[in-house]
């Protein structure tokens, strides 16, 4: 489905992947790792306090990341149950969740599509630093 939104994106740059790379993590959920410059999924926390924004490319070990931080983004969700306008949140494999579920969990943004299954990827606002629930 073609994204029917034309919102101004933030991305950050200089950012790189680990020396594993992140290929098979576009449309997934990063944060900052603990090596300066570098982004990771989330893998620990339901409700890390670090998740920055969206992988948006696929970029192997040590290349950019393209890190979509603010706009209109795509993101793969872990669900069946988000329908549009629910606060988008994350889970420990990096996918997207209704966030609207879960007390004192990272905020993303807001779900502009619904999704029919898991592994669905749907349009999301971001909204710059999240916030907490």
């Amino acid at each position: 489905m073609a994204q029917p939104y034309s919102l101004p994106v933030l991305t950050l740059p200089g950012l790189r992947a680990n020396s594993t790379g992140l290929a098979t993590s576009q449309f997934l959920v990063g944060k900052l790792a603990s090596t300066a410059g570098q982004v990771i999924l989330n893998g620990t926390s339901a409700f890390a306090g670090n998740l920055v924004g969206i992988i948006m490319n696929k970029p192997g070990p040590n290349e950019e990341v393209e890190f979509l931080v603010s706009g209109v983004g795509k993101l793969v969700v872990s669900t069946s149950t988000i329908v549009p306008g629910d606060v988008v949140g994350c889970n420990t494999t990096s996918k997207g969740t209704d966030g609207s579920t879960t007390d004192n969990g990272s905020r993303l943004g807001k779900a502009l599509q619904a999704s029919a299954a898991a592994n669905d990827i749907i349009s999301v606002l971001l909204i710059p630093g999240g916030w907490r629930y």
